[in-house]
């Protein structure tokens, strides 16, 4: 099971890397063409300098990358957690009302739940919002509301499952504002112009083997591919193959339908 969801990213890391290299293979011929082992070596000392400063500026931006968008990536599995505890909650606090609406209920938030799973995860990978969880959520709204206090035994206990019903909502918001980039175009543009002028300069470090130069050219860009396929995932929680699952939901719905 394992192997099974790993292959399709080793795949796609695969093709990335392999593209990156063949640019960077082209660059690498063409900066060796046009100059000379001795006529790099002689800027090594001041350049080395140079490259040091630059990449602990980078390095620290990447990191801050890295962490910003794991961190966004843990509160949107953290907010549909506490999204199916609630629905789970409400779905207890429910029994209290009399079967002929307690069912009705019931068949609200089954037909919510499955629009969630059905619809609206696929709509969030693609990064719109589910129009038919969303009539499905309203619609559980207009009944619950409307019941007469009169028949309710508990009215202490249904304050509170509005309470829930409220949380619920407030919990979805938050999964729909997950599914958008948290990292801002400018900082990608940052990013991407960081690491290709890194790159640019990992050319001039050379050495009098072109392939020993070569390789550490190619360990340096398969790191900063691997970096960046990273931040991208992680900024991305909804698509993927990594993306978060609904498996919560399935789990909860099971629970309604018993």
């Amino acid at each position: 099971m394992v192997i099974g969801v790993l292959i399709p990213y080793l795949i796609e890391i695969a093709i990335v890397i392999f593209a990156s290299l063949v640019i960077t293979f082209i660059g690498f011929l063409l900066v060796r063409k046009k100059f000379s082992h001795e006529r790099l070596s002689e800027n090594h000392t001041v350049a080395s300098y140079i490259f040091n400063a630059f990449s602990i500026t980078y390095g620290v931006l990447l990191a801050f990358a890295v962490y910003a968008n794991w961190y966004n990536y843990e509160q949107a599995e953290g907010n549909v957690t506490n999204e199916t505890a609630y629905l789970s909650n409400f779905f207890r606090d429910t029994r209290i009302l009399p079967d002929s609406i307690k069912n009705v209920v019931t068949q609200k938030l089954i037909a919510y739940t499955k629009a969630i799973i059905d619809d609206e995860f696929d709509k969030l990978s693609q990064g719109t919002i589910s129009h038919v969880a969303e009539l499905a959520l309203d619609d559980l709204w207009n009944t619950y509301t409307k019941i007469p206090l009169s028949v309710i035994p508990n009215t202490y206990l249904y304050n509170i499952s509005l309470e829930r019903l409220n949380l619920i909502s407030q919990y979805r918001r938050k999964r729909i504002l997950d599914m958008e980039q948290t990292i801002p175009t400018v900082v990608w543009i940052v990013l991407i112009s960081c690491a290709l002028i890194s790159i640019g300069y990992s050319y001039f470090f050379t050495t009098k083997k072109r392939g020993t130069h070569l390789s550490l050219i190619a360990t340096f860009i398969i790191i900063n591919v691997l970096l960046f396929y990273l931040i991208y995932v992680l900024d991305h929680p909804y698509s993927g193959y990594d993306r978060i699952s609904y498996e919560p939901f399935k789990l909860v719905l099971e629970k309604f339908l018993r």
